[in-house]
């Protein structure tokens, strides 16, 4: 039973199937801190693949199946982890997957990412920009229900009000985590925004329990993507999700949405580009066994940094949200990558 369930009955009617396991606080030593520092091992929520988007692909996962669909048409950047995380655990639990890809600068990590994702069954319908990808998903969505499938429409980085469910349950788990005395409150928390949907869950959860840290949500996306406007309807949208099966769940969306902060300040020269301020964040946190990616944690790392090193920090934590296990043999045992999606790659890489 989730937390969600426990503390508010109704919402045990919400569809959900069992992924993530609760993940550890772990207090860093961090040269130069003013206060606390600590990580929420969100790394760790799956040893079959880790990181936040195992927590939304419980609730989406339960949806799909509530609603007897048999394929996910989901939607990233070509080394997408939401896109990687739904192929996983959509095959796990009988699904095809198909995803609308966007060509991204490419690396070693967006090529491992790729590789096992076509490996575990994943259909690539490449498109050359982010604003193809709405009628692609639409268009392909349509032709597969002419051919006799039953497909169910992943929400960007599982960022739904269903997806954002997720990380309301990881809110209470945290909370626990502090009642237990493992952790003591935060008063800022960080996390890297890609499309918003951990750091609404997160603050919705907080919320509800009476934890007012500040959300921190480090902008690792354009602003097309996500920016006030769509973290406020996904809130909105998460909030009427809860209210509407348990009338019980406190109204806090105002509360959640005020203590949501947006950094734009690493975002630099766009997604996925190189940054020496991530990189220097990647050093710092292989010293504490925590790995990084470029795109996303380092840059949410970068910004916990400088905070938790500056006058008025206090009890600062990174939620961290990459998976820690390791792909290398699954990519090495996987296709290579079709010459036609490398060529779009690097188009895009200079």
């Amino acid at each position: 039973m989730t937390l969600l369930a426990r503390r508010f009955p109704k919402l045990s009617l919400v569809p959900h199937v069992p992924l993530a396991q609760t993940t550890p606080v772990q207090r860093l030593a961090l040269s130069g801190a003013k206060g606390e520092a600590w990580v929420k091992r969100d790394d760790l929520t799956s040893t079959r693949y880790g990181g936040n988007k195992v927590r939304k692909l419980e609730f989406l996962l339960g949806d799909a199946r509530h609603r007897e669909r048999d394929l996910l048409v989901a939607s990233g950047a070509f080394g997408s982890h939401h896109v990687l995380a739904t192929t996983l655990f959509g095959r796990q639990w009988g699904f095809d997957v198909h995803a609308v890809l966007v060509p991204q600068p490419w690396n070693d990590h967006v090529e491992e990412n790729l590789r096992v994702g076509l490996g575990a069954g994943m259909v690539p319908h490449a498109v050359r920009s982010w604003a193809a990808v709405p009628p692609t998903q639409t268009a392909l969505v349509a032709t597969l229900r002419l051919e006799g499938r039953r497909p169910y429409r992943v929400a960007y980085g599982g960022s739904s009000a269903t997806g954002a469910l997720g990380y309301v349950e990881a809110g209470l788990e945290l909370a626990a985590q502090i009642e237990n005395g493992e952790i003591p409150e935060p008063d800022r928390i960080f996390v890297a925004l890609g499309s918003g949907g951990t750091a609404v869950g997160l603050a919705i959860g907080l919320a509800a329990i009476g934890i007012t840290a500040k959300v921190v949500a480090v902008r690792v996306t354009p602003a097309l993507v996500c920016n006030r406007a769509t973290v406020a309807a996904l809130v909105a949208s998460t909030m009427k999700k809860l209210r509407d099966a348990e009338p019980a769940f406190p109204a806090v969306g105002h509360a959640a949405l005020a203590q949501i902060e947006i950094d734009s300040s690493r975002f630099g020269d766009g997604y996925g580009t190189a940054n020496e301020d991530a990189v220097e964040a990647s050093a710092v946190a292989s010293d504490f066994g925590l790995t990084l990616d470029p795109t996303y944690t380092a840059r949410a790392f970068s910004s916990f940094l400088a905070h938790a090193r500056g006058a008025d920090a206090r009890r600062t934590l990174f939620w961290h949200t990459l998976s820690a296990a390791s792909l290398s043999e699954r990519a090495d045992a996987g296709p290579e990558v079709p010459v036609a999606l490398r060529e779009m790659a690097f188009a895009q890489s200079f």
